[in-house]
């Protein structure tokens, strides 16, 4: 059974990789909308032999009959791309973050609700294998509770960058705040529940101020600021380590840890199962009704609403309750 999968804007940071694998993928048929001015570099440009191209995402949906769509597509438009097919009863995987503002994250959500389409949201964290054997082992109890969890960047390098156009060099990108967000709440099981500032930040730099994070099971998570900036996107090659502590023991786990959650590598195996590959097959498998999506809607909208909190915390130096 083919199963006919767009991608809307090849402009995100993260489109080159998507359709490097969907096309890949058996009993797939891709299809691609990109802005007439966008210009595909050598290594998209020959991912899309063969690919049926539209000028913009209208003309797609009017003749490409498509079950589902991956939509990639940046800035102010996420919100017209995203309800129009939305409208179109099309099922959609949607690029993390749903919005950077946490207003149109929740009508956006609110929109796909009422005409009852299938939405989730791109957080390819969550079928990391080493992810996945740690979050084994934190359910399981082995290191008991309750846990405490500090981030910070990894000795490795962090991979972050300022830079507004990142491009496909090194592997995908992803903006780390609400990415981080939900890889806790879906490690730990919980949710964030209050948010506040520790130290005064004053006199040596960001770091001399952290924000803590509570969770509804008794979790507390610590991490820098600039990890919720929303300026800020980071490499998915090894740039967070996670510190996982309990009264049982310790877990130190690095998150976005090169081509195991990228996948992108320059002359990798195609074949390889990353975690965008696995994400991706899973939302065809969802479109099927084979499979329930990795990460929904609601779970972007929580990424969205938490890092929102952290802001805010931050900028006024005052718990926020969640």
């Amino acid at each position: 059974m083919t199963t006919r999968i767009a991608l809307i804007g090849l402009d995100g940071p993260t489109a080159g990789a998507y359709l490097e694998c969907l096309g890949c993928m058996p009993e797939v048929r891709p299809a691609v909308a990109a802005d007439p001015s966008f210009r595909p570099g050598a290594d998209q440009d020959e991912e899309l032999q063969g690919v049926a191209t539209f000028p913009n995402h209208r003309n797609l949906l009017e003749q490409f009959p498509a079950e589902g769509v991956v939509i990639c597509d940046s800035g102010g438009r996420r919100r017209e791309v995203v309800v129009d097919c939305v409208r179109a009863g099309k099922a959609i995987l949607c690029e993390n973050p749903i919005s950077e503002a946490l207003v149109e994250a929740r009508e956006i959500w609110a929109i796909s609700q009422a005409h009852d389409v299938l939405f989730g949201v791109c957080f390819p964290i969550r079928l990391s294998s080493a992810c996945g054997q740690a979050r084994k082992r934190i359910l399981e109890g082995s290191l008991g509770n309750p846990l405490t969890v500090k981030v910070r960047e990894s000795g490795r390098g962090s991979g972050f960058s300022s830079g507004d156009s990142p491009g496909r060099g090194g592997g995908p990108w992803t903006h780390p705040g609400t990415a981080l967000v939900d890889a806790m709440r879906w490690l730990l099981d919980g949710e964030f529940t209050l948010v506040t500032v520790m130290g005064s930040g004053d006199g040596t730099g960001e770091c001399s101020a952290w924000l803590r994070l509570e969770m509804n099971q008794g979790s507390v998570v610590t991490m820098e600021r600039s990890l919720v900036d929303p300026l800020g996107v980071v490499r998915m090659e090894g740039a967070l380590c996670l510190e996982i502590s309990g009264p049982r023991g310790r877990l130190d786990l690095e998150l976005f840890a090169g081509a195991d959650s990228a996948g992108a590598d320059p002359g990798c195996d195609r074949s390889r199962e990353t975690p965008i590959r696995r994400m991706l097959a899973n939302f065809v498998e969802a479109v099927r009704g084979r499979a329930r999506v990795a990460a929904g809607g609601v779970d972007g909208l929580r990424a969205v609403e938490v890092v929102e909190a952290a802001r805010r915390a931050w900028k006024y130096r005052r718990a926020v309750v969640l």
